[in-house]
């Protein structure tokens, strides 16, 4: 496998830029979660496993670059140039196009800089703010789905059903809930 491309120096203005105060690489959380899963390998190849126990020897070099990638604000073009697989669904025609789903395989290397840089993000929200809203629970630390369905439960039972309360709806997407009351 042939090193990533050196990224290109990039002029700053300030320093309001970079990466927030108190926001750095943690990259032993990225890679904790690629030992939980066992995911094909993106077009490199290389399977998270590689990357669980390569991350002691790389782990210094490879938290520099990404480093100084969230400094410079930039994503490697390469990163994210997948392998398309077509997985056939159960009980449908082979020869129809609506029986098979698309799903792009990416480098895991892509895979730990999106947590990365999620976890920043999550980070600067809640130390520095705008915090997200109390009731939003994708994107939140422990905060799970268990969490929005009893939030659901509670806003369709009990009180809120006794007070007389006007309308429920719920909106999902991507597997997560979004409860609305509606006055």
């Amino acid at each position: 496998m042939a090193p990533p491309p050196a990224v290109p120096e990039a002029d700053h203005q300030d320093d309001d830029d970079g990466i927030p105060e108190g926001t750095g690489v943690d990259l032993r959380v990225a890679v904790r979660r690629l030992k939980a899963r066992n995911t094909a390998p993106g077009p490199d190849g290389l399977p998270g496993k590689v990357w669980v126990l390569a991350s002691e020897a790389l782990g210094p070099r490879l938290e520099g670059l990404l480093s100084a990638l969230l400094e410079r604000g930039q994503f490697p073009l390469r990163w994210k140039t997948g392998k398309l697989v077509l997985i056939r669904k159960p009980g449908r025609p082979a020869d129809s196009p609506s029986a098979y789903r698309p799903v792009v395989l990416l480098d895991e290397v892509s895979k730990l800089f999106e947590r990365v840089i999620a976890n920043c993000l999550a980070e600067h929200l809640a130390g520095t703010g705008p915090d997200l809203a109390e009731h939003q629970f994708g994107f939140r630390k422990r905060r799970s789905t268990v969490d929005a369905i009893m939030r659901v439960r509670a806003l369709t039972t009990g009180d809120a059903v006794a007070r007389g309360g006007g309308c429920f709806g719920g909106v999902s997407r991507h597997r997560q809930l979004h409860a609305l009351e509606l006055h």
